[in-house]
């Protein structure tokens, strides 16, 4: 009996062991993904639910690992805080984009969290804006990075009809949205923090959009050996869209990032948190 239950105990912490030591390392997801009118590389860095969590002091050990990849283009990709994040953590999260902004050009889209913590602070969009990101709602920007030029928009809608009527979902902000972001010849790329805002309903295959990120899956937060991630939001148990790359219809490709923080008091087991690098190459005829 005794035997069994000092077995019972180291096992349990070992678990222990294995968690921690999961949620603390930070890993890097690197993809390279190809593009039309596309016509030099670029290199992006990609985060996504950080959750407030802070990775070192100040997120120094986060920051590091992102400056080691010499980025382009630094995107956040929504859930940086939680919904019930307070002021302090706020203040982090603008430090954070005060740092990063150093690196690289910093792009922002919000996610759920975000807009349920905009219910009680309107002002946060607008602080992230003044740390040095460039903010896309349902919005875009046309920039230049590394003389190439590009669209960079985001959106936390639903990008078909999602229940509503043909009227209803031309008036949404995120059809009218779109209908502008994609008439450009430039390289599109989209942050939509939830994947399914393009998976669902063949949604990829209404809009001209090059390059989607997306996040919110937490990589299936606990992920099984020879079978991926165990649950992720709107898409239930065993997602097939939990992380990494994929081709969607003819022409949309999409990168989701597994993030960086657990969910509430769930932690992630055998699913480092990790930032996802993205090498942009011109698309050759080869690959079409």
């Amino acid at each position: 009996m005794i035997k069994r239950t000092i077995l019972f105990i180291l096992i349990v912490l070992i678990i222990v062991f294995l968690i921690v030591l999961t949620n603390i390392r930070i890993s890097t997801a690197s993809y390279s993904v190809a593009l039309q009118n596309l016509s030099s590389p670029l290199r992006l860095v990609l985060l996504s639910d950080l959750h407030g969590k802070s990775f070192g002091r100040e997120n120094s050990r986060l920051i590091a690992k992102i400056q080691e990849q010499t980025p382009d283009a630094i995107f956040l990709d929504g859930d940086m805080i939680d919904r019930s994040a307070d002021p302090t953590d706020v203040q982090e999260l603008l430090r954070l984009i005060k740092r990063l902004h150093e690196i690289a050009p910093v792009y922002f889209a919000p996610g759920n969290h975000e807009l349920e913590y905009m219910q009680t602070d309107a002002s946060l969009l607008t602080q992230v804006a003044e740390a040095g990101a460039v903010v896309v709602n349902d919005s875009y920007a046309d920039v230049t990075l590394a003389g190439q030029p590009l669209r960079i928009g985001g959106t936390m809608g639903h990008a078909f009809y999602f229940g509503r009527s043909e009227e209803e979902f031309s008036s949404s902000p995120e059809y009218q949205f779109l209908k502008a972001f994609e008439d450009t010849d430039v390289p599109k790329i989209c942050l939509a923090h939830m994947p399914d805002t393009f998976i669902f309903n063949g949604a990829y295959n209404l809009w001209n959009v090059d390059l989607v990120l997306s996040g919110h899956t937490h990589g299936g937060l606990i992920r099984l050996p020879f079978i991926g991630g165990l649950y992720a939001p709107m898409q239930g148990w065993f997602p097939e869209y939990d992380q990494g790359y994929f081709r969607l219809g003819e022409h949309m490709q999409m990168v989701i990032t597994s993030g960086l923080a657990g969910h509430g008091m769930i932690p992630r087991i055998n699913n480092p948190p990790e930032i996802v690098v993205i090498d942009l190459v011109p698309e050759t005829t080869q690959e079409r």
